[in-house]
């Protein structure tokens, strides 16, 4: 995670004040390019003007299927708008914004990922664009689904331990309330022979423990 941070502020940092072909630009267009994270620069209405070539490996296009196009080609229609909402907030805010996008690939795969703009300012600190880094959420999706699955194994596991349990509980008081009718019995007929007793309890319970 840090280094996504030193990524993203020496991107931003970069290009803050930077028109789009200057020097500053041109050192800009070298951080993205060497970006560990996918990055991509986009106008003021989402159209992709260059992306880095981890964009190209998350999605599994050429550039020259990426480049010029809108990001709504790779998202379905309500992530269009949530991005086009984030867009909006950047440019009249300024501010750094997270959004969820799922964009499709070559293969149609479905990509999870968060996405982090940023404004991208001319030299006179107005903002012409933005500055996208998508965060591959495709392991974290793994990780998540995996420990539901533990969490509903878990699950059963205690609800067969409870269910063992009452049939535990269930025998035990059978064999109790068997014992007191055995002992009753004994005791009504006139023979108080503890030993007899004891062995009827051995009895009960050799019994109950071969069922």
């Amino acid at each position: 995670m840090s280094d996504y941070l030193d990524a993203h502020s020496a991107i931003v940092s970069s290009t803050k004040h930077c028109p789009v072909k200057s020097h500053g630009s041109l050192d800009a267009d070298i951080i993205i390019k060497n970006a560990p994270d996918p990055v991509f620069v986009s106008d003021l209405e989402g159209k992709i003007l260059s992306a880095n070539d981890a964009v190209y490996e998350l999605l599994g296009f050429r550039p020259d299927e990426v480049l010029e196009q809108s990001l709504s080609r790779f998202i379905g229609p309500e992530e269009t708008r949530e991005f086009l909402a984030a867009l909006r907030e950047v440019i009249e805010r300024g501010v750094t914004r997270n959004a969820r996008l799922n964009p499709r690939s070559a293969s149609g795969e479905v990509i999870p990922t968060t996405l982090n703009a940023s404004a991208l300012r001319d030299t006179d600190g107005r903002v012409i664009g933005a500055i996208g880094i998508l965060r591959d959420m495709r392991a974290y999706e793994r990780v998540l689904q995996d420990l539901q699955e533990s969490k509903a194994e878990l699950q059963e596991k205690i609800l067969d331990l409870e269910k063992f349990e009452e049939v535990v509980v269930g025998r035990e008081l059978k064999m109790i309330a068997l014992e007191k009718q055995i002992e009753f019995n004994i005791i009504r007929s006139g023979s108080v022979s503890k030993a007899i007793i004891n062995e009827c309890r051995k009895l009960t319970m050799t019994l109950f423990a071969t069922h």
